[in-house]
């Protein structure tokens, strides 16, 4: 049996999506008629702009009767919003937003799960891993990134880092926070708080640093190097940087010996000598405001360790694209049309610490078998609660529709 034509798996999905909004209301955008709005097609994330509507009824009234596979809005918000181009808008502030993506993260589930696949049709060689150049043929491959607990518990794990440090450091309002799922590889915060709204590109800038810790000037937080030890802040008063440099540096000596070592670069007797000594440069710390251990060089020791913990408490954001002003991104609680996947509003904290990206946006579909040709390999994932693959190119299969509907919108099948 040849492959559905893709009019009628364009046709298929928009009835799954139509049949969604139809008995869902979408209601998280704030002053929905001074938003810009953007949607895409199964081939296109963004495949129009400077669309605009006057109410929330009027924006669900659209999806009902055509469902785009992808719906965006502006961060920013404009007297004129379908205006163009961008300056007649005429520009009234904007939101801040943080994106954490689990593929900007370099770690070894990578390596598992993302699968690449040789460009050339006469070699056709396939592998796992980020692989830009065929090892057999020379060719250059193409990337199919996948996502799994591990990196996808990295974004979240960042997502409320921030979340924290905004309500801490910045003293933010929570209630102010809209967290969301993207649907496929991460999590989204958009800070509507009207104390920013404001505020200018450089100024955002200025923030951005801060969370990142650019150009942070160790002496203004109370970290002085003098002779072989360091000056430190009292730790029951520190707070911000400060504060979170001196719990770093407490959580090191948590550490075993071959770790020190190999971070450090310290020798086994000196990392053994740091931690039979813990307490005693523990307690000059809490009562004396000074860093130092028994042994050479500790000031230089130190003095890596504190560039550790800001390496390790920095956020991987984007400043660039937290600053831009005329940045759209997904509505939360729309579809995701690359995975058919719930891009889900998450209203608290707890909730966020709870949420199962394999499972609480899966809303499309049934249980019901689907019979798929694999276009290309995958690795082992997740869907709600059973797993699935590995698979190869060219396998048919009958899976339950909620899983093929996500394998033919990722592109790695399609329908038979």
């Amino acid at each position: 049996m040849s492959y559905i034509p893709d009019f009628h798996k364009i046709k298929y999905f928009t009835e799954k999506f139509k049949e969604y909004y139809q008995n869902n209301y979408i209601s998280c955008i704030l002053d929905v008629s001074k938003r810009e709005f953007g949607i895409g097609t199964i081939q296109s994330k963004i495949s129009q702009r400077h669309l605009s509507f006057v109410s929330l009824e009027d924006f669900n009234n659209y999806l009902r009767i055509t469902p785009p596979f992808y719906v965006s809005y502006s961060t920013s918000y404009f007297k004129y919003p379908d205006r163009r181009p961008m300056d007649n808008k005429i520009w009234e502030g904007s939101d801040i937003v943080y994106e954490f993506d689990s593929d900007d993260y370099d770690l070894p589930c990578h390596d598992r799960h993302n699968t690449w696949q040789c460009t050339s049709e006469e070699c056709n060689e396939w592998g796992y891993g980020n692989l830009t150049e065929c090892p057999k043929c020379f060719s250059k491959t193409k990337i199919t990134e996948w996502t799994c607990d591990e990196c996808l518990g990295k974004a979240k794990e960042d997502t409320l880092r921030l979340v924290d440090f905004l309500e801490k450091e910045f003293k933010l309002n929570p209630a102010s926070f809209i967290i969301s799922f993207s649907g496929a590889k991460g999590y989204h915060v958009r800070i509507t708080d009207r104390t920013i709204i404001s505020l200018s590109k450089p100024a955002r800038l200025q923030m951005m640093n801060y969370i990142l810790a650019n150009d942070l000037e160790l002496e203004k937080l109370g970290f002085i190097k003098q002779k072989k030890l360091w000056k430190i802040p009292p730790i029951k008063e520190a707070a911000g940087w400060s504060k979170k440099i001196l719990h770093g540096i407490i959580d090191i000596f948590s550490y075993d010996e071959k770790k020190l070592i190999n971070l450090f670069g310290l020798s086994p007797k000196k990392a053994k000598l740091l931690k039979d000594t813990k307490e005693d440069i523990l307690n000059k710390m809490y009562h004396n405001n000074i860093l130092v251990a028994d042994f050479s060089s500790s000031d230089k020791f130190f003095e890596d360790v504190i560039n550790h913990v800001i390496n390790k408490t920095r956020l991987k954001i984007d400043p660039q694209s937290s600053s831009d002003i005329f940045k759209i991104m997904r509505v939360p609680d729309t579809i995701h049309g690359g995975t058919g996947f719930l891009s889900t509003y998450i209203k608290t904290k707890e909730d966020l610490i709870n949420f199962d990206p394999f499972k609480d946006p899966v809303v499309l579909g049934t249980m019901d078998l689907k019979k798929i040709k694999l276009l290309k390999p995958t690795p082992k994932f997740r869907i709600i609660d059973q797993y699935y693959g590995p698979y190869n190119k060219d396998e048919v299969l009958k899976l339950p529709e909620k899983v093929s509907m996500f394998l033919v919108l990722k592109g790695v099948a399609n329908f038979e």
